[in-house]
């Protein structure tokens, strides 16, 4: 599945993230750098989500970063350490109780949107709590194959993949890893 978003080396990324204002280091386990797409093309999964394990690329997948139609939060960029949790030592997260997820779990800067003009267009306000703005797939369908191409109403602020069966897989690689950071950054 293709997406709006240009294709970067490993290094690019990493430099970039690295020059950030607010970057302290990379972490050794998996984390995921999420690149917002430019173009926002509305109701399409058009950004994506990179996951390193320390500085090595292991894979790379298409979601999307930004509300979807009816929702109302936009997640800043910049790094968020340790916001999300896969493990409890127990069992995988749920969002909503119905699909495995990384789950948030401390605060995360955001911003509302609240226009139906078809783009992301936050306020300038910016609010710092937790309201499960989850990282989980475009479906309920544990077992299902398909590559959704539209939002609908799987994000409202949740940073949401499309590719169900690669979601799995990102899934298998964070069900021990504890506490995970994200990094989320504008296409540059």
């Amino acid at each position: 599945m293709s997406t709006n978003v240009r294709s970067y080396t490993d290094k690019q990324l990493l430099d970039f993230v690295k020059s950030s204002k607010d970057f302290k280091l990379i972490p050794e386990n998996y984390w995921v750098l999420g690149v917002r797409s430019n173009e926002d093309e509305n109701n399409k999964f058009d950004d994506k989500f990179y996951v390193f394990k320390g500085e090595k690329f292991i894979m790379v997948m298409s979601g999307t970063t930004n509300k979807g139609n009816g929702g109302t939060a936009v997640m800043e960029c910049g790094w968020h350490y340790e916001v999300y949790l896969a493990s409890d030592g127990v069992k995988v997260r749920h969002h909503r109780d119905k699909a495995p997820c990384l789950r948030q779990v401390k605060s995360i800067p955001y911003r509302r949107d609240y226009t139906n003009d078809l783009k992301t267009n936050p306020t300038t306000d910016i609010f710092t709590d937790i309201i499960h703005m989850n990282f989980h797939p475009a479906s309920y369908d544990s077992k299902s194959n398909l590559i959704k191409t539209n939002i609908g109403g799987w994000s409202h602020g949740c940073q949401v993949w499309n590719d169900l069966k690669k979601g799995r897989e990102f899934l298998k690689l964070f069900k021990d890893n504890g506490h995970t950071t994200y990094c989320l950054i504008n296409e540059f």
